[in-house]
């Protein structure tokens, strides 16, 4: 288990950096660049069963990025636990799937 948790957390990574660079997002979705906006986006978006916030739909991104949405979407109590490294703390982010609540995770 532990193995392809891993492996799906290096694809999710992967991918996600493949994203940025490839723009594989939405035009119309925007990444909450406000602390105090990205909190109610987030309180606004907790799933009543799991306690978690819900990622955005795969199907609105293409390529990689829907990928990297489709396992978020799958996981998120795995990557409510990681950290992010790409400093979006600035932006009130405090795991990895606050990344996939907006359209951070897909640049």
């Amino acid at each position: 288990m532990f193995k392809k948790t891993l492996s799906l957390f290096v694809f999710l990574i992967l991918s996600s950096s493949i994203a940025l660079a490839h723009g594989d997002h939405p035009k119309n979705l925007k990444q909450e660049n406000d602390p105090k906006a990205f909190k109610i986006l987030k309180e606004k978006s907790i799933d009543p069963h799991t306690g978690l916030p819900k990622t955005l739909d795969p199907h609105l991104f293409k390529g990689k990025a829907r990928q990297a949405y489709q396992i978020a979407k799958e996981i998120p109590e795995i990557l409510a636990q990681m950290p992010c490294f790409c400093d979006c703390d600035v932006f009130g982010h405090e795991n990895l799937l606050d990344c996939f609540i907006d359209q951070h995770g897909a640049g």
